[in-house]
């Protein structure tokens, strides 16, 4: 489908990549423009010095794969949406590629590390009007995800985006939001669509993986991008449409799920970034730093990672002993690294560790990191999950079927990604190797 283009942006990961005019006057717009001062990876960055790139790149990724992938649902000539008026699928794609392009623009300082520190939901609902019935969130921690609907409803107050639009970006984005009644009479398209924004063939993962293979420079993340796609399809479902898999594409499915996994073992999950969260947890609860957002939007809006960082070198000037470790990188000293669950007792083995760290009068502290890296439905024992469907051809027939019953991948190497990290303070590390010398760690 043909989109009127206003601006070109090369990107290192997909080429060039193709705005329209509104799509360029939101990518202008401050508060979209501040994700370029939000790092993608947070404090990855100092383990892989590449990794600077920020979130405003992801988005543009993500709304340049978004129509893509729409563009190549619309020319499947098998496809369920051939039933749809052509002015339905022109907005249709547009209000998807406009939920790519601000998927992420809630993020604050240091990307998910900050999500800890936003409080209660409260200040980041929208209005009352905008959720479907018994949707507004309450009682709750707030999310990323909270901000970022804020900042599209507030585009729309500013004039940027119709309101209508926007409240169809944030229908797409969260299933609790009410659509316009133009989106409302399309029924489940809209499942389409946010199944390419957030679901086990989006195209948020797709550009993350390699877009941070790149900047991290490694090729964990590397997967079939043109293969995978040009695999999706859709199919008739109970409500409407929903978005399906061509079964000759299992494999690129596949290579993106490992790709995934092998990324989360070696990038997400290195032992060296959480220490380091850990140290900005204790640099705001020592009162170092302030890293709160009572006034809900426009403190999240004012969270820039140079902010942060300037509170840190000031704090560190001061004294302040976490900010130091944060500014001077100071690694902790990782003691154990467990797949929690995996060994006998329970993981008492990091329990033991721990105490007796603890006991002889090192600065013990533990993190935990939990991916699963498939929620498919019928996937390694996933009983609550998506259905996800796949097609092949019998005897010149289509069959649909539940892709994970063909994979398998799927059926068996689904087990959680599970860690337990437990740390010394640098300066204690000798007393902690004195200390597990002298322990029976066989015993």
């Amino acid at each position: 489908m043909a989109m009127s283009s206003s601006i070109e942006i090369r990107d290192p990961i997909h080429g060039s990549i193709d705005l329209s005019a509104e799509e360029a006057r939101v990518l202008d717009h401050p508060w979209v423009q501040r994700l370029r001062h939000i790092r993608q990876l947070g404090f990855v960055s100092l383990v892989y010095p590449g990794a600077v790139h920020d979130r405003l790149q992801h988005s543009l990724g993500v709304c340049h794969l978004a129509g893509r992938a729409f563009d190549h649902l619309l020319a499947d000539k098998n496809g369920a949406l051939s039933g749809f008026d052509p002015e339905v699928l022109t907005y249709a794609r547009r209000v998807l590629r406009l939920a790519g392009l601000l998927h992420d623009a809630g993020h604050a300082a240091f990307s998910h590390t900050a999500e800890r520190f936003l409080g209660r939901v409260e200040p980041f609902r929208l209005p009352a009007d905008w959720y479907r019935a018994g949707m507004m969130p309450a009682g709750r921690p707030a999310q990323h995800e909270d901000c970022t609907l804020l900042v599209i409803h507030g585009l729309a107050q500013s004039g940027v985006i119709a309101e209508d639009e926007a409240r169809d970006i944030c229908a797409v984005l969260h299933a609790g939001i009410r659509r316009s009644p133009r989106l409302r009479r399309w029924g489940s398209l809209v499942s389409v669509l946010r199944a390419l924004v957030s679901g086990e063939l989006d195209v948020d993962r797709e550009d993350y993986l390699l877009r941070d293979s790149h900047f991290c420079g490694v090729s964990y993340g590397i997967f079939d991008l043109g293969r995978l796609l040009d695999a999706l399809t859709t199919i008739p479902g109970e409500r409407g449409p929903e978005l399906a898999l061509d079964g000759d594409g299992i494999h690129a499915f596949e290579g993106l799920l490992l790709a995934r996994y092998h990324m989360f073992l070696q990038v997400y999950f290195h032992k060296t970034p959480p220490a380091f969260e850990f140290y900005l947890e204790q640099a705001v609860a020592a009162g170092e730093i302030r890293f709160d957002f009572p006034a809900g939007l426009q403190d999240v809006l004012d969270c820039r990672d140079d902010v942060v960082h300037g509170a840190l070198h000031t704090a560190a000037a001061e004294g302040g002993e976490w900010s130091r470790r944060i500014i001077h990188r100071e690694p902790a000293r990782l003691v154990m690294r467990e797949r929690v669950g995996e060994a006998d007792g329970d993981n008492s083995l990091s329990l033991r560790v721990h105490a007796a760290l603890q006991n002889a009068g090192c600065r013990v502290f533990t993190r935990h990191s939990r991916q699963r890296f498939t929620n498919l439905h019928g996937a390694g024992g996933v009983e609550q999950g998506e259905i996800l469907h796949g097609t092949r051809r019998v005897l010149g027939r289509r069959v649909i079927h539940p892709l994970a019953h063909q994979s398998h991948l799927l059926t068996l190497f689904n087990r959680p990604i599970d860690i337990q990290y437990t740390y010394v303070l640098r300066a204690d590390a000798e007393r902690a190797a004195a200390v597990l010398k002298r322990l029976d760690l066989d015993r």
